[in-house]
Protein backbone atom coordinates (compact mmCIF):
# COMPACT_ATOMS: atom_id res chain seq x y z
CA UNK A 1 0.00 0.00 0.00
CA UNK A 2 1.29 3.58 -1.05
CA UNK A 3 1.38 5.83 1.79
CA UNK A 4 -0.29 8.15 -0.92
CA UNK A 5 -3.16 6.22 -2.05
CA UNK A 6 -6.34 6.38 0.25
CA UNK A 7 -6.94 3.24 2.31
CA UNK A 8 -8.93 1.51 0.23
CA UNK A 9 -9.00 3.68 -2.79
CA UNK A 10 -7.89 1.06 -5.22
CA UNK A 11 -10.61 -1.36 -3.76
CA UNK A 12 -13.33 1.74 -4.21
CA UNK A 13 -12.58 2.06 -7.82
CA UNK A 14 -12.94 -1.73 -8.17
CA UNK A 15 -16.08 -2.23 -6.60
CA UNK A 16 -17.90 1.03 -7.47
CA UNK A 17 -16.72 1.64 -11.28
CA UNK A 18 -16.38 5.59 -10.40
CA UNK A 19 -12.79 6.40 -11.87
CA UNK A 20 -9.90 5.84 -10.42
CA UNK A 21 -8.47 7.54 -7.35
CA UNK A 22 -5.48 10.07 -6.94
CA UNK A 23 -1.87 7.44 -7.32
CA UNK A 24 0.14 10.70 -7.17
CA UNK A 25 2.62 10.55 -4.11
CA UNK A 26 0.81 12.56 -1.59
CA UNK A 27 0.66 15.84 -1.20
CA UNK A 28 1.37 16.09 -4.50
CA UNK A 29 -1.39 18.08 -7.06
CA UNK A 30 -1.72 16.53 -10.39
CA UNK A 31 -0.66 19.31 -12.80
CA UNK A 32 -3.40 20.44 -15.45
CA UNK A 33 -1.23 17.74 -18.16
CA UNK A 34 -2.29 14.91 -15.85
CA UNK A 35 -6.57 15.05 -15.57
CA UNK A 36 -7.10 18.09 -17.59
CA UNK A 37 -8.45 20.47 -15.09
CA UNK A 38 -6.69 24.05 -14.48
CA UNK A 39 -5.34 25.48 -11.82
CA UNK A 40 -8.33 26.18 -9.07
CA UNK A 41 -9.29 29.63 -8.89
CA UNK A 42 -10.08 31.74 -5.39
CA UNK A 43 -13.75 32.18 -6.50
CA UNK A 44 -14.66 28.57 -7.91
CA UNK A 45 -12.98 26.09 -4.79
CA UNK A 46 -10.16 27.03 -3.29
CA UNK A 47 -9.78 29.54 0.06
CA UNK A 48 -9.59 32.93 -1.16
CA UNK A 49 -6.63 34.46 0.67
CA UNK A 50 -8.54 36.93 2.83
CA UNK A 51 -10.98 33.54 3.86
CA UNK A 52 -10.44 32.09 7.60
CA UNK A 53 -11.44 28.77 8.10
CA UNK A 54 -12.46 26.85 10.84
CA UNK A 55 -10.57 23.35 10.30
CA UNK A 56 -7.90 22.57 12.95
CA UNK A 57 -5.02 22.82 10.24
CA UNK A 58 -5.89 26.75 9.62
CA UNK A 59 -2.69 28.51 9.37
CA UNK A 60 -4.33 32.32 8.74
CA UNK A 61 -3.74 34.86 6.60
CA UNK A 62 -0.90 37.18 6.55
CA UNK A 63 3.45 36.12 7.03
CA UNK A 64 3.11 34.01 10.30
CA UNK A 65 -0.30 32.78 10.28
CA UNK A 66 -2.56 33.49 12.61
CA UNK A 67 -3.43 31.03 15.56
CA UNK A 68 -6.75 29.48 15.95
CA UNK A 69 -8.66 30.83 18.83
CA UNK A 70 -8.38 28.45 21.98
CA UNK A 71 -12.37 28.10 22.53
CA UNK A 72 -12.73 27.29 18.72
CA UNK A 73 -11.60 23.37 19.03
CA UNK A 74 -13.74 22.65 22.00
CA UNK A 75 -16.80 22.60 19.63
CA UNK A 76 -14.90 21.28 16.61
CA UNK A 77 -16.25 17.63 14.98
CA UNK A 78 -13.93 14.82 16.32
CA UNK A 79 -13.16 13.67 13.15
CA UNK A 80 -10.45 17.07 13.18
CA UNK A 81 -8.47 15.50 16.50
CA UNK A 82 -6.05 13.78 14.14
CA UNK A 83 -2.42 14.67 13.14
CA UNK A 84 -2.98 15.43 9.50
CA UNK A 85 0.34 14.41 8.43
CA UNK A 86 -0.77 10.64 9.05
CA UNK A 87 -4.44 11.33 8.29
CA UNK A 88 -4.81 14.50 5.60
CA UNK A 89 -6.67 17.11 6.13
CA UNK A 90 -8.97 18.86 3.36
CA UNK A 91 -5.85 20.52 1.67
CA UNK A 92 -2.90 17.89 1.72
CA UNK A 93 -2.64 14.15 1.67
CA UNK A 94 -0.54 12.95 4.36
CA UNK A 95 3.00 11.91 4.33
CA UNK A 96 4.82 9.08 2.62
CA UNK A 97 4.71 6.24 4.89
CA UNK A 98 8.50 6.59 5.34
CA UNK A 99 8.00 10.01 6.82
CA UNK A 100 6.45 8.50 9.61
CA UNK A 101 7.47 7.38 12.72
CA UNK A 102 9.12 3.71 12.51
CA UNK A 103 7.82 4.20 8.87
CA UNK A 104 4.33 2.80 9.83
CA UNK A 105 1.35 4.51 7.56
CA UNK A 106 -1.12 5.04 10.44
CA UNK A 107 -4.29 5.89 8.02
CA UNK A 108 -6.12 2.43 8.03
CA UNK A 109 -6.01 2.56 11.90
CA UNK A 110 -9.46 4.93 12.47
CA UNK A 111 -11.66 3.24 9.75
CA UNK A 112 -9.90 -0.44 11.05
CA UNK A 113 -10.66 1.17 14.87
CA UNK A 114 -14.37 2.19 14.01
CA UNK A 115 -15.30 -0.81 12.44
CA UNK A 116 -13.60 -3.64 14.55
CA UNK A 117 -14.89 -1.38 17.95
CA UNK A 118 -18.47 -1.18 16.44
CA UNK A 119 -18.46 -4.88 15.65
CA UNK A 120 -17.16 -6.38 19.10
CA UNK A 121 -19.08 -3.80 20.91
CA UNK A 122 -22.57 -5.21 18.91
CA UNK A 123 -21.21 -8.70 19.96
CA UNK A 124 -20.46 -8.00 23.64
CA UNK A 125 -24.40 -6.65 23.01
CA UNK A 126 -25.71 -9.36 21.90
CA UNK A 127 -24.10 -11.89 24.14
CA UNK A 128 -23.62 -10.48 27.43
CA UNK A 129 -26.42 -7.79 28.18
CA UNK A 130 -29.00 -8.86 25.88
CA UNK A 131 -29.39 -11.97 27.88
CA UNK A 132 -29.03 -10.41 31.24
CA UNK A 133 -31.81 -7.67 30.49
CA UNK A 134 -34.34 -10.26 29.63
CA UNK A 135 -33.86 -12.63 32.47
CA UNK A 136 -34.83 -9.08 34.33
CA UNK A 137 -37.99 -8.83 32.45
CA UNK A 138 -39.30 -12.54 32.94
CA UNK A 139 -36.75 -14.29 30.84
CA UNK A 140 -38.85 -14.45 27.46
CA UNK A 141 -37.75 -16.36 24.32
CA UNK A 142 -39.78 -14.31 22.11
CA UNK A 143 -38.39 -10.30 24.09
CA UNK A 144 -34.73 -11.70 23.43
CA UNK A 145 -35.61 -12.60 20.29
CA UNK A 146 -37.12 -9.15 19.53
CA UNK A 147 -34.29 -7.26 21.36
CA UNK A 148 -31.58 -9.26 19.39
CA UNK A 149 -33.66 -8.58 16.27
CA UNK A 150 -33.06 -4.67 17.15
CA UNK A 151 -30.08 -4.20 17.60
CA UNK A 152 -29.11 -6.60 14.89
CA UNK A 153 -30.82 -4.18 12.56
CA UNK A 154 -29.11 -1.39 13.47
CA UNK A 155 -25.89 -2.71 13.50
CA UNK A 156 -25.62 -4.42 9.97
CA UNK A 157 -27.17 -0.82 8.95
CA UNK A 158 -24.68 1.18 10.50
CA UNK A 159 -21.53 -0.85 9.74
CA UNK A 160 -23.13 -1.32 5.69
CA UNK A 161 -23.04 2.73 5.23
CA UNK A 162 -19.79 2.74 7.62
CA UNK A 163 -18.01 0.33 4.94
CA UNK A 164 -19.97 2.61 2.09
CA UNK A 165 -18.67 5.71 3.15
CA UNK A 166 -14.70 3.91 3.72
CA UNK A 167 -14.89 1.84 0.33
CA UNK A 168 -17.35 4.01 -2.10
CA UNK A 169 -17.03 6.41 -4.37
CA UNK A 170 -17.63 10.10 -2.74
CA UNK A 171 -19.07 11.47 -6.23
CA UNK A 172 -16.35 12.32 -8.75
CA UNK A 173 -17.15 14.10 -11.70
CA UNK A 174 -17.86 11.82 -14.49
CA UNK A 175 -15.16 11.34 -17.10
CA UNK A 176 -17.76 12.61 -20.07
CA UNK A 177 -18.33 15.98 -18.38
CA UNK A 178 -14.52 16.28 -17.29
CA UNK A 179 -13.56 15.64 -21.18
CA UNK A 180 -16.12 18.67 -22.05
CA UNK A 181 -14.58 20.47 -19.71
CA UNK A 182 -10.96 19.80 -21.06
CA UNK A 183 -12.43 20.52 -24.54
CA UNK A 184 -13.69 23.92 -23.45
CA UNK A 185 -10.61 24.73 -22.10
CA UNK A 186 -8.10 23.65 -25.10
CA UNK A 187 -10.65 26.17 -26.85
CA UNK A 188 -9.53 29.08 -24.87
CA UNK A 189 -12.92 28.93 -22.51
CA UNK A 190 -11.83 28.99 -19.22
CA UNK A 191 -13.61 26.25 -17.40
CA UNK A 192 -15.69 26.05 -14.21
CA UNK A 193 -16.56 23.30 -11.88
CA UNK A 194 -20.09 22.78 -11.28
CA UNK A 195 -21.37 24.36 -7.70
CA UNK A 196 -20.14 23.34 -4.74
CA UNK A 197 -17.75 20.62 -6.34
CA UNK A 198 -14.50 20.20 -5.37
CA UNK A 199 -10.75 18.88 -6.44
CA UNK A 200 -9.20 17.26 -4.00
CA UNK A 201 -5.88 15.44 -3.11
CA UNK A 202 -7.37 11.83 -2.87
CA UNK A 203 -9.06 11.85 -6.47
CA UNK A 204 -8.44 12.40 -9.85
CA UNK A 205 -11.27 13.44 -10.85
CA UNK A 206 -13.37 16.77 -8.67
CA UNK A 207 -15.84 15.76 -6.45
CA UNK A 208 -19.44 16.53 -6.68
CA UNK A 209 -20.94 18.46 -4.13
CA UNK A 210 -18.04 18.13 -1.79
CA UNK A 211 -18.98 18.01 2.20
CA UNK A 212 -15.65 17.36 3.69
CA UNK A 213 -12.71 14.98 4.11
CA UNK A 214 -13.33 12.48 6.96
CA UNK A 215 -10.46 10.96 9.10
CA UNK A 216 -12.72 8.28 10.22
CA UNK A 217 -13.48 6.70 7.17
CA UNK A 218 -9.76 7.64 5.16
CA UNK A 219 -12.32 9.54 2.43
CA UNK A 220 -13.76 12.54 1.24
CA UNK A 221 -17.76 12.99 1.92
CA UNK A 222 -19.67 14.24 -1.18
CA UNK A 223 -22.61 13.67 -3.64
CA UNK A 224 -22.70 9.88 -3.44
CA UNK A 225 -22.13 9.00 -0.13
CA UNK A 226 -23.13 12.14 2.02
CA UNK A 227 -26.52 10.27 2.93
CA UNK A 228 -24.52 7.38 4.06
CA UNK A 229 -22.39 9.35 6.34
CA UNK A 230 -25.46 11.10 8.50
CA UNK A 231 -27.08 7.48 8.87
CA UNK A 232 -23.42 6.03 10.10
CA UNK A 233 -23.12 8.64 12.35
CA UNK A 234 -27.04 8.62 13.82
CA UNK A 235 -26.11 4.98 13.85
CA UNK A 236 -23.46 5.29 16.34
CA UNK A 237 -24.93 7.60 18.42
CA UNK A 238 -28.16 5.62 18.89
CA UNK A 239 -26.29 2.51 19.46
CA UNK A 240 -24.53 4.98 22.03
CA UNK A 241 -27.46 6.10 24.01
CA UNK A 242 -29.52 2.27 23.88
CA UNK A 243 -26.34 0.84 24.74
CA UNK A 244 -25.70 3.06 27.48
CA UNK A 245 -29.18 2.37 29.09
CA UNK A 246 -28.82 -1.62 28.36
CA UNK A 247 -25.47 -1.35 30.38
CA UNK A 248 -27.54 0.36 33.31
CA UNK A 249 -29.94 -2.05 33.98
CA UNK A 250 -27.63 -4.33 33.20
CA UNK A 251 -25.23 -3.73 35.95
CA UNK A 252 -27.92 -3.84 38.63
CA UNK A 253 -27.70 -7.09 38.16
CA UNK A 254 -24.76 -8.74 37.16
CA UNK A 255 -23.07 -7.76 40.67
CA UNK A 256 -26.30 -9.19 42.51
CA UNK A 257 -26.75 -12.16 40.94
CA UNK A 258 -24.60 -15.15 40.48
CA UNK A 259 -22.89 -13.98 37.25
CA UNK A 260 -19.01 -15.09 36.05
CA UNK A 261 -16.37 -12.42 36.13
CA UNK A 262 -16.53 -12.20 32.06
CA UNK A 263 -20.12 -11.04 31.68
CA UNK A 264 -18.84 -8.60 34.29
CA UNK A 265 -16.23 -7.38 32.75
CA UNK A 266 -18.41 -6.94 29.24
CA UNK A 267 -20.89 -5.18 30.85
CA UNK A 268 -18.40 -2.70 32.46
CA UNK A 269 -16.21 -2.41 29.41
CA UNK A 270 -19.38 -1.64 26.93
CA UNK A 271 -20.46 1.07 29.00
CA UNK A 272 -17.39 2.54 28.98
CA UNK A 273 -17.17 2.21 25.12
CA UNK A 274 -20.79 3.37 24.82
CA UNK A 275 -19.63 6.81 26.78
CA UNK A 276 -16.72 7.55 24.84
CA UNK A 277 -18.99 6.37 21.73
CA UNK A 278 -21.09 9.25 22.43
CA UNK A 279 -18.97 11.90 23.11
CA UNK A 280 -16.86 11.46 20.21
CA UNK A 281 -19.89 10.55 17.24
CA UNK A 282 -22.94 12.86 19.64
CA UNK A 283 -20.76 16.54 18.83
CA UNK A 284 -20.08 15.39 14.62
CA UNK A 285 -24.21 14.64 14.61
CA UNK A 286 -25.01 17.45 15.90
CA UNK A 287 -22.88 19.85 13.83
CA UNK A 288 -24.25 18.00 10.24
CA UNK A 289 -27.41 17.91 11.20
CA UNK A 290 -27.57 21.50 11.57
CA UNK A 291 -25.71 21.93 8.26
CA UNK A 292 -28.20 19.54 6.46
CA UNK A 293 -31.20 21.83 8.13
CA UNK A 294 -29.52 24.85 6.27
CA UNK A 295 -28.45 23.24 3.32
CA UNK A 296 -25.02 23.95 4.05
CA UNK A 297 -22.05 21.81 3.75
CA UNK A 298 -19.08 21.55 5.90
CA UNK A 299 -16.55 22.89 3.44
CA UNK A 300 -18.42 26.08 3.61
CA UNK A 301 -19.36 26.10 7.10
CA UNK A 302 -14.95 25.87 7.58
CA UNK A 303 -14.30 28.59 5.25
CA UNK A 304 -17.54 30.61 7.02
CA UNK A 305 -18.88 32.02 3.84
CA UNK A 306 -22.54 31.83 5.04
CA UNK A 307 -21.60 34.34 8.58
CA UNK A 308 -21.42 37.84 9.28
CA UNK A 309 -21.08 39.57 12.60
CA UNK A 310 -23.17 43.21 13.74
CA UNK A 311 -21.18 46.06 12.99
CA UNK A 312 -21.01 49.72 15.21
CA UNK A 313 -23.79 50.89 13.24
CA UNK A 314 -25.76 47.57 13.32
CA UNK A 315 -24.76 46.72 9.83
CA UNK A 316 -23.95 42.94 9.22
CA UNK A 317 -20.18 42.56 8.24
CA UNK A 318 -18.93 39.17 6.60
CA UNK A 319 -16.74 37.66 8.68
CA UNK A 320 -14.31 37.04 6.27
CA UNK A 321 -13.51 40.95 5.58
CA UNK A 322 -12.54 41.29 9.34
CA UNK A 323 -9.10 41.89 10.62
CA UNK A 324 -6.84 39.38 12.11
CA UNK A 325 -7.11 40.59 15.41
CA UNK A 326 -11.29 41.50 15.38
CA UNK A 327 -11.45 37.85 13.71
CA UNK A 328 -10.29 35.93 16.59
CA UNK A 329 -11.83 38.34 19.16
CA UNK A 330 -15.19 37.69 18.13
CA UNK A 331 -15.15 34.27 16.67
CA UNK A 332 -16.37 32.33 19.72
CA UNK A 333 -19.53 34.48 20.19
CA UNK A 334 -20.44 36.46 17.64
CA UNK A 335 -20.52 35.35 14.27
CA UNK A 336 -24.19 34.56 13.31
CA UNK A 337 -25.14 32.45 9.97
CA UNK A 338 -26.86 35.02 7.31
CA UNK A 339 -28.95 32.93 5.13
CA UNK A 340 -29.79 35.57 2.29
CA UNK A 341 -25.95 34.63 1.60
CA UNK A 342 -26.63 30.84 0.81
CA UNK A 343 -28.28 30.50 -2.25
CA UNK A 344 -29.10 27.01 -1.70
CA UNK A 345 -31.18 27.13 1.54
CA UNK A 346 -34.53 26.92 1.07
CA UNK A 347 -35.83 26.74 4.39
CA UNK A 348 -35.41 23.65 6.80
CA UNK A 349 -38.27 21.85 5.71
CA UNK A 350 -37.20 22.43 1.80
CA UNK A 351 -33.55 21.67 2.67
CA UNK A 352 -34.20 18.53 4.42
CA UNK A 353 -36.44 16.84 1.53
CA UNK A 354 -33.93 17.76 -0.53
CA UNK A 355 -31.08 16.41 0.96
CA UNK A 356 -32.84 12.82 1.38
CA UNK A 357 -34.67 12.77 -1.58
CA UNK A 358 -33.05 14.34 -4.16
CA UNK A 359 -31.56 12.44 -7.12
CA UNK A 360 -27.99 11.25 -6.47
CA UNK A 361 -27.21 10.03 -9.84
CA UNK A 362 -24.08 9.25 -11.91
CA UNK A 363 -25.55 12.26 -13.87
CA UNK A 364 -26.50 14.65 -11.44
CA UNK A 365 -24.07 17.00 -10.17
CA UNK A 366 -24.43 18.09 -7.08
CA UNK A 367 -26.15 21.82 -7.54
CA UNK A 368 -28.88 21.32 -4.76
Amino acid sequence: MQGGTSFGGNMAAANFQQGQPLMAPPGTALGPESYGWGAPSANQYSIAPNQRTSAQTYQGPGPGGTKVPAGECEDECAEEECDPDQCGDENRGPKASGELPCGIDTRPFLPLGLIMTTFLGGLCLLLCQLPVVNNILGALPFLLGMEIALFLFLYLVTLGCMVYCYLGDPGQLRRDYSQAYTAMEREGTKPSLPKRAHKTWLYRQPVRRYDHYCRWVTNCIGLLNHRQFIIMVSGLVLLAVLGIAVDLVALTAIFSAGTTWLTRFGVCFHLFYSVVLMTLAGPILRIHLGLVTRNELASEWKRNDFYVVEGAQGELIPVNTLSDDEFNQRFDNDFVYDKSKNAFDQGWQANCYSFWCSSRASNQLGEF
